[in-house]
């Protein structure tokens, strides 16, 4: 038996590929960022062709690296950025515009306009999300209202739509195959939950047509093969998987209750619900959270779209960091941000406020304000937004977190795990590998083809270190009354 898995990591800001052996052990791995164009202050575009390119090179230089070839590869596993749509030709193959970003903010003022009227509230209480940017279903429409093309393409029968999975899937099979998985399905603002169906009456209602819209199916299962030509022979696809759905099997959440916490370019809050699903008013999101075997399992989410990404800023804008592993010497050199606070809405502000037009403020700067100030803001400002995440799922639901697991590169940083334990009260367990989203693909690739049993899973993920509260409570609800004050001056920045 085939004893590796390679899996496609295909994130927000660059595509790792890795391959796993059968004691889930990286054999290697290979990334590259790609592009992020900005073309308005409310936009964040990407070039599919180029995210497809780097992904088979970022392949080959992990089998090179590994000494493998395709013959070697048991399965490949997909796990994605979500919600980012593509609309391509099926002719052609070319895209027809670039992919709109999940953390885009430009249908802000359609948002508004659907959320004032009925289907604001029957579009959250049947996709489980709130009416936000990160609708899929709303970049096609602006896409089909602003890009000639598109529209052209759709009247034609030529158009497809998928979000970075489906693209993927497409391509790598030769256009064989159009399809997604459930848990991709279920953060596209196009899915209605409970009918397990594409929400056809919503959908018209945007002037979005169904039939560009792949078939959904299983997230560990059959989504055809790659093209011989591509790696020297087929490879089968058999793991199609949202990243942070990914992280949380991988992180062995898979009972009700079990949650965790990824740290990427967003940070993301996970809490399997089990078998029932159901809808909350309020802040958070439900998603499906896979379904494998006929079997679908389902978790609340709060997210926040800026996180790892504010660091980014950090260096790349404000240019005062150099990479993001220093921001914890940095951070660490000062005892506390001297009353800096800083609130990363570069792109608006995601659950549970749900604003668009919210924006980015660093506030409490004074003379004595110093670099370190301000690093140590942004770091403290994840856990912050974290909080009121897990404020509002204990509200909404009755959760109280007594323990997280984090995974995600910024999890690394020894201080801001910390911070995470400090400001959320509850135990925070790291794992010795933070890759827990692409462990989650090659685990959910080798179940589908007899690689691995679930059971094999058990034990999989070994904690590397445990953080456990610090901070006096007192201290924590000051600080956090003062977060609150500059979140609130924040919001509705561009009204």
């Amino acid at each position: 038996m085939k004893q590796h898995v390679l899996v496609i990591d295909e994130g927000t800001t660059g595509t790792r590929a890795l391959i796993f052996n059968r004691n889930f052990e990286i054999v290697s791995q290979s990334y590259e960022e790609f592009t992020q164009y900005t073309p308005g202050e409310d936009r964040v575009e990407h070039d599919a062709e180029e995210i497809y390119d780097k992904t088979i090179v970022m392949c080959k230089n992990a089998l090179k690296d590994a000494g493998l070839g395709a013959g070697d590869i048991a399965a490949i596993g997909i796990t994605n950025q979500r919600a980012t749509s593509v609309v391509w030709d099926k002719n052609t193959g070319k895209p027809l515009y670039r992919a709109i970003v999940w953390q885009d903010s430009r249908t802000g003022d359609k948002c508004r306009e659907i959320n004032e009227s009925e289907w604001g509230e029957k579009a959250r209480k049947a996709t489980g999300w709130t009416v936000a940017p990160v609708y899929s279903s709303l970049m096609l429409n602006w896409m089909i209202e602003n890009v000639p093309e598109i529209k052209a393409a759709i009247e034609k029968g030529t158009a497809l739509f998928g979000t970075i999975d489906t693209w993927l899937i497409w391509k790598l099979t030769g256009g064989g195959v159009h399809a997604t998985s459930y848990s991709n399905a279920s953060v596209m603002g196009s899915y209605h939950l409970f009918e397990k169906d594409w929400y056809k009456d919503f959908l018209d209602y945007l002037g979005v047509p169904v039939s560009i819209y792949p078939e959904v199916r299983e997230d560990s299962g059959d989504f055809g093969e790659t093209l011989p030509e591509i790696f020297g022979a087929p490879i089968r696809i058999t793991a199609a998987i949202a990243d942070q759905h990914s992280a949380l099997y991988a992180q062995g959440c898979r009972s009700a209750g079990e949650a965790k916490c990824t740290n990427g370019t967003g940070t993301f809050l996970d809490i399997n619900i089990g078998e029932t699903c159901f809808t909350k008013e309020g802040g958070i999101n439900t998603v499906i959270a896979w379904c494998i075997g006929g079997k679908t399992m389902y978790a609340v989410e709060g997210y926040v779209s800026v996180t790892g990404s504010a660091i980014q800023w950090l260096r790349d804008g404000l240019e005062i960091i150099q990479s993001a592993p220093e921001t914890e010497a940095i951070a660490s050199s000062v005892p506390d941000t001297n009353g800096v606070y800083f609130v990363p809405a570069l792109t608006g502000l995601g659950a549970p406020f749900w604003d668009p037009f919210a924006r980015g403020l660093i506030i409490g700067i004074t003379r004595g304000t110093t670099r370190a100030h301000v690093v140590r803001a942004a770091l403290e400002a994840i856990a912050l937004r974290t909080k009121d995440i897990t404020d509002t799922v204990a509200a909404q639901t009755g959760i109280v977190m007594q323990g997280v697991k984090i995974d995600g590169g910024a999890s690394k940083n020894n201080l801001l795990a910390q911070m995470f334990a400090d400001f959320i009260g509850c135990t925070v367990e790291r794992p010795s590998s933070v890759e827990a989203t692409s462990l989650g693909a090659a685990q959910m690739a080798g179940l589908a083809v007899g690689l691995w049993k679930e059971s094999d899973f058990e034990g999989a993920v070994v904690n590397d270190s445990v953080f456990t509260p610090k901070m006096d409570a007192s201290k924590r609800d000051e600080i956090y009354a003062s977060w609150k004050n500059a979140v609130e001056r924040s919001k509705n920045w561009l009204k």
